[in-house]
């Protein structure tokens, strides 16, 4: 016997098939389509598009309010605040071993690490997300300047470069000693 009123069009079958087809389409995405790979976020820094696995990000801000640090070191763009916390602010051109330029007009900074490991990136732009499969990942190219290739996972078919998050974290080029001049 159907718990369906009297007027009910469904049958128990249908009534059923229904069921199915609202649970898979409300069932959510990473378990209805687990694409192969892992979820990254494009960057552009110096012309060159760059990826960067999504899951370090903490968070993507416009480029604002930096305050200047004085006597830093030229990859230092400055300080920021983020959630109560004062950040330093990297150029990842320099982090990378680019040539520094002006501040992009319309750059991003990339937040990444947790508590007093906090840091931020400057990056070109973000472009959005892709899937990037570490196991087809090829060895970074012997051209790349040694302190980028260090920083590097591999690089993907259509050539671009999967950076490290741990490898960007534990970079010494991220690590800054002011020594103030003495008045």
């Amino acid at each position: 016997m159907s718990a369906a009123g009297p007027d009910d069009r469904w049958s128990d079958e249908d009534r059923a098939i229904l069921e199915a087809r609202t649970r898979s389409l409300a069932a959510p995405p990473l378990a209805r389509e687990s694409g192969a790979g892992i979820e990254a976020l494009v960057l552009r820094v110096g012309g060159e598009r760059y990826t960067l696995p999504a899951d370090a990000v903490r968070a993507v801000a416009a480029l604002s309010r930096l305050s200047p640090l004085p006597h830093a070191p030229p990859s230092v763009a400055g300080l920021t605040a983020r959630g109560g916390m004062i950040v330093p602010v990297f150029h990842l051109r320099a982090v990378l071993g680019l040539a520094l330029t002006a501040l992009p007009e319309y750059g991003r900074i990339v937040l990444l690490g947790e508590g007093s490991g906090q840091l931020a990136l400057i990056v070109d732009a973000v472009e959005g997300t892709t899937r990037v499969d570490p196991t087809s990942l090829r060895p970074a190219p012997s051209t790349l300047v040694a302190t980028a290739g260090a920083l590097i996972r591999g690089v993907d078919r259509d050539g671009v470069p999967l950076l490290d998050p741990e490898a960007l974290l534990a970079s010494d080029r991220l690590f800054i000693d002011i020594v103030a001049p003495a008045f």
